[in-house]
C-alpha cells in the first residue's frame, strides 16, 4: 500500500466526535455569517484520529519524539482554518490559537488513561478586534504568533500590517497596542512577522519568515519594554526545491529556559524542531540551534505553524504542534476547498 493510500484509508477509519454547538450559533456557522467583533461563537468541529505514519500505524517515535496521539481538525463554519500558533494551560486542558482571518480560537483538550490526546470540546471562535474594540480591517487580520506568559491576558502577532496586541482572558476586547520594533519592515512583503516567543523576565523573540530580498538569514529581535536588540535568524538549506529553506514558523520556551523552535519547508513539505540554547539568547550574534527531530513523508504532517511545550504533573515534557490549513474565509463565506489540513500532533521530548 503507498503511503498516500494508507493516509486516505486512515482517514476513511478516523472516527468523528461532534462537539454540541448551540442552535443560533451552528446556523451562524452554516449560513457563513460573519461573528461581530468580540463575539463568541460556539463552533462544531469533526475530529480524526490520525497515527504517525499511516503507512506503519505501529511507528511510535521519530528521534526523541515518542507519538502520544493526533487528531485532524475539520468544520462546516468557514471561519475556521488558518490556525497559526496556539497556547495550551499548564495542566493540558485548555488551548488558545490564533488563525490567518483574525479569529482566537479556544478549546478544552482530553486525554486517555495514557496521557495520550483523545479529543477536542467546547471549542468556540472569537472575532479578534482592534484598539477601539471595532472589527479588524481586511489587511490586518492575519495573526500569526500568540504568547500567553502574563495571567488573564494573551499577546498577539500580525503579519501583513505587522503589529503586537495584547487581549483579556479567551481573546477579550479591546485590542492594547503593544511595543513593536520599528524596523518591521525588514521582513519580506509575503514572509512577514511569523513568531513571536516568550524568553521569560518579559523578554520576547520576534522573527519573520523572510527577508526582503535573498538572504541565508532572516530578521530576528530580542527585547522588553519595547527595546529591541536586532540578531539575525539562520536559515537551513538541505533538500528544498529551487533552493527553498525550511523557515521559522514558532517557538515556545522549554522549562530549562532553552527555546524550541519549528521551521516549515515546502517544497517539498517537511518540518524541523530546532533547540536555541539559552546562553545563545543572552548573545549578540546570530542566533544558533541544532536539530531535535524532522517530520517529513510518510509520516503525519501539513503545513506546521505552532509549537507549545509543557511540563507535565510527570516531569515529561510535552509538546502540541499545530498545522495551518490556508483554509479560513478572509472575508464573507469565501472558503476555498483545499487539500491541507489542521492537525494538532502531541509528542513526548525525551531528556
Amino acid at each position: 500500500m503507498s503511503p498516500l493510500e494508507a493516509r486516505r484509508r486512515a482517514r476513511h477509519l478516523g472516527v468523528l466526535v461532534c462537539v454540541p454547538a448551540v442552535g443560533l450559533a451552528v446556523f451562524m456557522a452554516l449560513s457563513g455569517l460573519a461573528a461581530s467583533p468580540g463575539h463568541n461563537v460556539a463552533l462544531t468541529l469533526a475530529v480524526t484520529p490520525v497515527p504517525l505514519d499511516a503507512a506503519d500505524p505501529s511507528r511510535m517515535a521519530v528521534g526523541p519524539l515518542r507519538y502520544m496521539g493526533g487528531l485532524w481538525l475539520r468544520s462546516d463554519d468557514p471561519r475556521f482554518g488558518g490556525l497559526s500558533d496556539l497556547r495550551v494551560s499548564g495542566d493540558g486542558s485548555r488551548l488558545w490559537a490564533v488563525s490567518d482571518c483574525g479569529h482566537g480560537l479556544t478549546a478544552r483538550l482530553s486525554y486517555d488513561s495514557d496521557g495520550r490526546l483523545a479529543g477536542i470540546g467546547d471549542a468556540r471562535l472569537v472575532a479578534l478586534t482592534d484598539a477601539s474594540g471595532g472589527p479588524l480591517a481586511h489587511g490586518e487580520i492575519d495573526a500569526e504568533s500568540l504568547v500567553a506568559a502574563i495571567p488573564g491576558e494573551l499577546e498577539v502577532g500580525f503579519e501583513g500590517r505587522a503589529r503586537l496586541q495584547a487581549y483579556g482572558p479567551d481573546f477579550a476586547g479591546p485590542a492594547r497596542p503593544l511595543p513593536a520594533p520599528e524596523s518591521l519592515e525588514q521582513c519580506g512583503r509575503n514572509g512577514g512577522l511569523e513568531l513571536m516567543a516568550d524568553l521569560g523576565a518579559g523578554r520576547r523573540l520576534l522573527a519573520c519568515e523572510a527577508r526582503r530580498g535573498a538572504s541565508t538569514s532572516v530578521p530576528a529581535w530580542l527585547g522588553a519594554g519595547g527595546r529591541w536588540q536586532q540578531r539575525d535568524y539562520p536559515l537551513t538549506f538541505d533538500g528544498g526545491w529551487a533552493g527553498e529553506p525550511f523557515r521559522p514558523t514558532g517557538a515556545a520556551r522549554l522549562p530549562d529556559g532553552d527555546l524550541l523552535i519549528v521551521e516549515r519547508r515546502f517544497p517539498p513539505l517537511s518540518a524541523r524542531l530546532v533547540r536555541v540554547a539559552r546562553g545563545t539568547l543572552d548573545g549578540t550574534g546570530g542566533l544558533e540551534s541544532r536539530e531535535v527531530a524532522r517530520l517529513e513523508s510518510p509520516l503525519t504532517l501539513d503545513n506546521i505553524e505552532g509549537v507549545e511545550a509543557l511540563r507535565d504533573a510527570r516531569g515529561r515534557t510535552l509538546l502540541y504542534l499545530l498545522s495551518d490549513d490556508n483554509n479560513c474565509a478572509k472575508t464573507g463565506n469565501s472558503k476555498r476547498a483545499g487539500v491541507q489540513r489542521t492537525l494538532l500532533l502531541l509528542f513526548v521530548l525525551a531528556d
